[in-house]
């Protein structure tokens, strides 16, 4: 899950680890060369057109063929898989959560703590809580794998979590639930829904396009493009609605979506065939295989679930103790237990991560308070803040992610992260102005500059990503991808939710600790402090750039010998086998 570091946060994050479930096909089609429930289908009507399509090394361009190319891919892949992922990808993962904490059930908490009154330090805290799933997509891959329930290992658990979905959606939607603890519930409960749903329908999707590899492209961009669309649809519909009726409705729009999800497990749309009764119980091959991979896994669901008990016993400063403690407990286990080549990058990223403090719960007081509130503030609509903030970040989302793969194909990773780090510093820095109140001093309207600051930061944040994704693939050892992409991809979620408790702290240290109160005016004094240490900070990782990142470009494999393993040549081994070295040496003599 990535974020940006504005107001208006985009996001976009990975997926999943691979179940090891058994398929089987679901209808036989008459006439037809394969089953139904299979996603690979033979070209028909077209006939040679799509056969040559099959063979040829040119792929039909989306582009230049919009139409040959949808057909080509309906013509390969089955209906109950297209269906599946327009259900779960472009309209819940897209249009609800706006790709991952955002759309229609993300982008309303904001409001919805605002409404009680909730401190800027309190919101950012409450609000990564209630996304804490995101970084739970590990635990819930070894669980769905060594835990199936009534013989499947993926219908059940998509329909159990999506049944909690359902009633949190209704409870927020409808008023029923009031307090702090029971909106952080819901919101827990239906983030929880969206994180494994979309875990265990990618792995079922990667598992099919390994078998029509040729169209993989293609499929995932049909994924990629729908859930940009439902990211768009769900920017255009949360402001009216927010402004119009309240934070509370977009959690009623939603219920007819998350509804729909029951239908392709209820279809069994995933393929499944139900385990033999020798095989339903508990199953740790994978632990055995990868024990090391699975230990690190479950270590990070403890620490986010300890973190999710101290939001709510324990004071600000304590609370950001223990996120730091816990920070400094996932490097070590890096550091200690998997190979540098992997680690060194992996541990880069996190504290770069970590590092870039949010601050957007008083950036959200700042932008939206009222002139009772805050008399000299920019007084953004709900409808702007949302819709046109948000349209703002998708724009420089999209320009970043098609610039920037012509721009750095041939920079090594060092010199696109030296740009981008302090790109994104210096972008960060644009807001201090508006903050200090001088834009409307010179004349120069707050929404205009804004609008203007967001659209920059996303794209240098855009470029930032994109070798950040390709550095991930080449550090995943040969059979084990989708264990260690799970794992680096939860890893990364923990340092957003990290940094949240970070920035929190620093507001509560500076006193910035707006709540939308009225005369609130004092307690924007100092956030252009905070907004200065939060785009500085990650400036130090410049310095350990060169002791963590390699200096390969992004087309060269990162890991070149003993492709299988995760932990070869790691510290851990290291120190065991010396002390193995030793003991040898000692019965020798």
């Amino acid at each position: 899950m990535g974020r940006s570091g504005s107001a208006a946060g985009g996001v976009l994050n990975q997926h999943g680890q691979q179940s090891g479930d058994v398929e089987q096909p679901i209808v036989q089609v008459q006439n037809a060369a394969c089953h139904e429930g299979t996603p690979l289908k033979p070209a028909r009507g077209l006939g040679a057109k799509f056969t040559q399509y099959d063979k040829d090394e040119e792929p039909i361009s989306l582009v230049r063929h919009p139409i040959l190319w949808v057909q080509a891919l309906s013509r390969s892949y089955s209906w109950r898989l297209l269906t599946m992922v327009v259900i779960t990808n472009h309209l819940l993962k897209g249009f609800v959560a706006g790709g991952g904490d955002e759309g229609l059930v993300g982008k309303p908490i904001e409001f919805l703590f605002a409404e009680l009154g909730v401190s800027a330090t309190r919101l950012q805290m409450l609000k990564a809580v209630a996304i804490s799933p995101w970084a739970l997509k590990p635990v819930l891959a070894i669980m769905s794998d060594a835990c199936p329930i009534l013989g499947y290992k993926k219908m059940p658990y998509v329909i159990i979590f999506s049944c909690g979905s359902m009633v949190c959606v209704i409870l927020l939607g409808l008023g029923f639930v009031t307090t702090v603890h029971g909106i952080v519930a819901c919101l827990f409960g239906i983030f929880l829904q969206i994180s494994a749903v979309d875990l265990l329908v990618s792995a079922k999707q990667s598992e099919e396009v390994k078998q029509k590899a040729k169209l993989g492209p293609q499929f995932f961009t049909f994924s990629w493009l729908g859930i940009n669309a439902g990211q768009v649809a769900s920017v255009c519909v949360l402001g009216p609605v927010i402004h119009h009726y309240g934070p509370r409705w977009p959690y009623l729009f939603a219920i007819p979506i998350i509804a729909l999800v029951f239908w392709p497990p209820l279809g069994n749309f995933l393929g499944e065939r139900r385990l033999p009764p020798e095989e339903r119980g508990f199953n740790f091959k994978m632990v055995h295989q990868h024990p090391v991979l699975c230990l690190m896994t479950i270590l990070m669901g403890v620490l986010v679930l300890l973190l999710i008990v101290g939001t709510f016993t324990m004071t600000e400063d304590r609370v950001c103790v223990m996120a730091l403690a816990f920070g400094a407990v996932v490097m070590i286990a890096f550091g200690l237990f998997i190979r540098w080549e992997i680690a060194g990058p992996i541990i880069f990223y996190f504290l770069l991560q970590m590092l870039s403090f949010n601050v957007d719960g008083a950036l959200f007081y700042f932008y939206t308070n009222s002139a009772a509130e805050y008399p000299e503030g920019p007084h953004f609509t709900a409808y702007f803040y949302t819709t046109a903030l948000g349209a703002a970040t998708f724009v420089g989302f999209t320009f970043g992610f098609i610039t920037g793969e012509a721009m750095f194909k041939d920079w090594s990773y060092r010199s696109i992260l030296k740009l981008t780090i302090t790109g994104r510093c210096l972008t960060q820095l644009a807001l201090v102005p508006a903050l200090l109140r001088w834009t409307p001093q010179y004349g120069l309207p707050d929404g205009i500059w804004v609008l203007c600051v967001v659209v920059v930061d996303s794209i240098v944040y855009a470029w930032r990503w994109i070798p950040k994704q390709v550095m991930q693939a080449h550090l995943t050892p040969r059979g084990v991808e989708a264990t260690m992409c799970g794992l680096s991809a939860g890893t990364f979620n923990l340092a957003m939710i990290l940094s949240s408790y970070c920035g929190g702290y620093l507001l509560h240290r500076f006193g910035v600790q707006p709540s939308g109160v009225i005369g609130e005016s004092a307690m924007f004094s100092d956030l252009w402090k905070v907004q200065v240490i939060a785009a500085c900070a990650p400036c130090v990782m410049l310095f350990l750039l060169p002791g963590l990142v390699p200096t390969k470009r992004q087309t060269e494999a990162l890991i070149t010998d003993h492709l299988d393993s995760a932990t070869h040549g790691s510290n851990y081994e290291a120190i065991m086998s010396s002390r193995v070295g030793q003991r040898q040496r000692e019965q020798a003599l």
